[in-house]
């Protein structure tokens, strides 16, 4: 059976907020294959906390299991919702009820194999006290002093302008200084793990490539949105979207050994925000946000031009 499992490919997988039946809402990693849901305290554990066989549930994307979760939806027996789950984005929940729908109908399965060769490496002093660092806040006097270590003017200039972008998209500024909090932590669990060689800095450069394609893309579609029709820009923006969220897979995979369910929630929720064609389009049509956009496009050129590979 097991060998049988290897081959299933994953409906979808990820972190996210999850509620049993019995118990408090907690960030931890889910992984739906054929027809069972298999769920984790993180990505790296070798066994699940627990699993349910889809078989005779439901799917509830309608629910609504507290005020502050927006983006959730619950898996049902009669009546009652067994699991609940909350993602970041309105797209990754779509994503996971989709996937869900499809594996109710499907026969369960065992849970994937881990081969136990990604074993953490023990945790000194020192990165203990820099992971407590790391937890800063982004208006924190530790998180500003280590941002200014890795992040330039243009870096900071092409966050401004995006957080301007988020607001007005979204409607909401709160939205927008969230997602700025949430790259500064990210950035200093980043710094601190190459700092104490838990990460290699070059290794970052696989995601560059992705990242640097996306950003060249992005300049000449602004450069030619004008001239262009729109469904060639939708078009364009798409493969953008694309990049970005291999950047993200890389990160996360990087990441993921070294940084707890909350960073790695984090790090979705940045991606969520701007690796989607919606947000995309509406920045780049909407005269009300043209400086802004040209600020970011004037920073993603920079970055193309002058950053190293």
């Amino acid at each position: 059976m097991a060998e049988d499992v290897e081959v299933v490919k994953a409906g979808t997988s990820g972190y996210l907020d999850i509620k049993l039946l019995k118990g408090n809402w907690k960030v931890g990693y889910g992984v739906v294959i054929g027809g069972t849901l298999f769920y984790y305290k993180t990505m790296n554990d070798q066994v699940p906390k627990g699993h349910i066989d889809l078989k005779g549930f439901t799917v509830n994307a309608d629910a609504k299991p507290g005020d502050k979760k927006k983006f959730a939806f619950t898996i049902e027996k009669d009546g009652k919702a067994e699991f609940s789950g909350q993602l970041p984005s309105k797209e990754m929940k779509e994503n996971w009820v989709s996937a869900l729908h499809v594996a109710v109908g499907l026969e369960p399965c065992e849970a994937p194999s881990k081969d136990g060769t990604a074993k953490k490496k023990k945790q000194t002093v020192g990165m203990g006290m820099q992971k407590g660092i790391a937890s800063a806040t982004a208006d924190s006097s530790v998180g500003k002093a280590i941002m200014k270590k890795i992040v330039n003017d243009e870096t900071t200039t092409l966050i401004n302008a995006l957080k301007a972008l988020v607001t007005v998209e979204s409607g909401s500024e709160k939205k927008a200084n969230e997602m700025e909090k949430n790259i500064v932590k990210i950035a200093v669990k980043a710094y601190i793990l190459v700092d104490n060689k838990y990460i290699k800095g070059e290794q970052f450069l696989v995601a560059d490539k992705p990242l640097r394609d996306a950003f060249n893309l992005l300049v000449k579609v602004f450069n030619g949105r004008q001239r262009a029709k729109k469904e060639r820009v939708i078009e364009a923006l798409q493969k953008v979207e694309g990049l970005l969220k291999t950047a993200e897979k890389v990160i996360t995979d990087l990441l993921g050994p070294h940084i707890g369910g909350k960073n790695m929630m984090r790090l979705s929720s940045i991606f969520a925000t701007v690796a989607n064609v919606k947000f995309l389009e509406t920045v780049f049509y909407n005269e009300s946000v043209s400086d802004e956009l040209e600020k970011l496009i004037d920073a993603m050129d920079y970055y193309t031009q002058f950053h190293y590979t």
